[in-house]
């Protein structure tokens, strides 16, 4: 039996917890035995424990001592022989912790943003990600893209990265949205309206305002959006619908439990974020036969064929957005095409078994030999 801790950075919805939650429901229970450990701060803190795991409480998302010597002790009482960390905190903590047990340690990036930050903590961010690179084993990235750009920004070896892409339980989806779908009539959306939709994290890097810009731009009375999710970005938001005019074609959904349940309720998925690792919910819209627009940016080029399942436009660009949502509203034929295609590919390329297969590899071989150092 092996048995591995996944160390998080936080609980809240996002791509890195269901990342994590879904690999952890379907790891051969024969073969391992999995802990959790991370902030109590979202709703998979509790979709842990419901899986009857070892799940802990440890504060990975602030700079303190008590997260690692908290870590420390789960590594120790529970025999852990793996650390496989998710995020910047959890990055830090569980890879401190795997140099001073000799535990190896598996890193996730589920992105690599750091062009945000002011360049003095920048530059110390990629410093210390280079750093911490010489105390792990492997480093998972979830997509071709992120790697190129990580080996470029020399945060770790070649030989220590695999890449291993996110991937999609369809057939579950399929059962939950078959069961409880959720109806547009639920917001206030009328079968006339073209909707839009999108389920994202509140944060900066999703440029949602983008997506607001180009509902504008199209100046078609018809249209709504639908922003299923929340954050930091909420009020900001709200604010920016007020200033546009756009109160009532803007919905905010809120977080919703197995968020795919909204995609019957949509005529086209949207997405205009500025950077991405390979996002779930983009692979669960095309899963779920929606034709998408995106920004051409790292993580959605891996999953979006220009021009086969959806458009890729550029980055920050309102009006080539709703240009291409213009374009694809007034071609009900083509969307049905894309919807299609996008579907075969998540079903040929994105799958969850192809998914946990390749992680199960990495913690065998992780704990079948000591770690590898690249320096001290």
């Amino acid at each position: 039996m092996i048995r591995v801790l996944e160390l998080l950075t936080t609980n809240a919805p996002g791509g890195g917890p269901r990342q994590v939650y879904d690999l952890v429901r379907h790891l051969p229970a024969e073969e391992f035995e999995v802990a959790v450990a991370g902030p109590r701060d979202g709703a998979f803190f509790e979709r842990f424990h419901d899986l009857g795991l070892a799940v802990a409480e440890v504060r990975a998302n602030r700079l303190r001592p008590w997260p690692l010597v908290a870590t420390l002790r789960l590594v120790r009482d529970l025999g852990i022989q793996v650390i496989h960390s998710h995020g910047k905190g959890a990055g830090l903590y569980g890879r401190l912790a795997a140099r001073w047990t000799g535990v190896p340690a598996v890193h996730t990036f589920h992105g690599i943003h750091h062009e945000g930050y002011p360049p003095p903590l920048a530059k110390l961010y990629l410093g210390l990600e280079r750093r911490l690179a010489r105390w792990t084993r492997t480093i998972i990235n979830v997509s071709a893209t992120q790697e190129a750009e990580a080996l470029a920004l020399r945060l770790f070896e070649p030989r220590q990265s695999v890449t291993v892409v996110n991937g999609v339980d369809l057939d579950a989806q399929e059962r939950v949205v078959a069961a409880a779908p959720i109806p547009r009539e639920r917001f206030g959306l009328g079968r006339d309206l073209f909707v839009l939709g999108t389920v994202a994290r509140f944060d900066p890097v999703k440029r949602l305002d983008t997506l607001v810009g180009a509902l504008r731009a199209l100046e078609r009375p018809r249209v709504s959006l639908l922003l299923v999710g929340g954050g930091a970005e909420t009020d900001r938001l709200q604010r920016l619908v007020a200033a546009a005019h756009l109160d009532g074609r803007v919905i905010f959904a809120g977080w919703l439990d197995d968020p795919a349940r909204v995609y019957p309720a949509l005529d086209l998925y949207v997405t205009a974020s500025a950077k991405e690792g390979l996002p779930l919910a983009l692979l669960e819209a095309m899963g779920a036969g929606l034709a998408v627009v995106a920004t051409d940016v790292p993580g959605h080029r891996d999953v979006v064929r220009d021009g086969e399942t959806g458009l890729l436009v550029p980055a920050g660009d309102e009006q080539a957005l709703a240009a291409a949502i213009e374009t694809l509203m007034d071609d009900p034929e083509r969307r049905r095409r894309m919807g299609q295609a996008g579907r075969e590919r998540v079903l040929k390329e994105f799958g969850i078994r192809a998914m946990v297969e390749r992680t199960a590899e990495v913690y065998r071989a992780a704990a079948a030999r000591t770690p590898r150092a690249t320096g001290t």
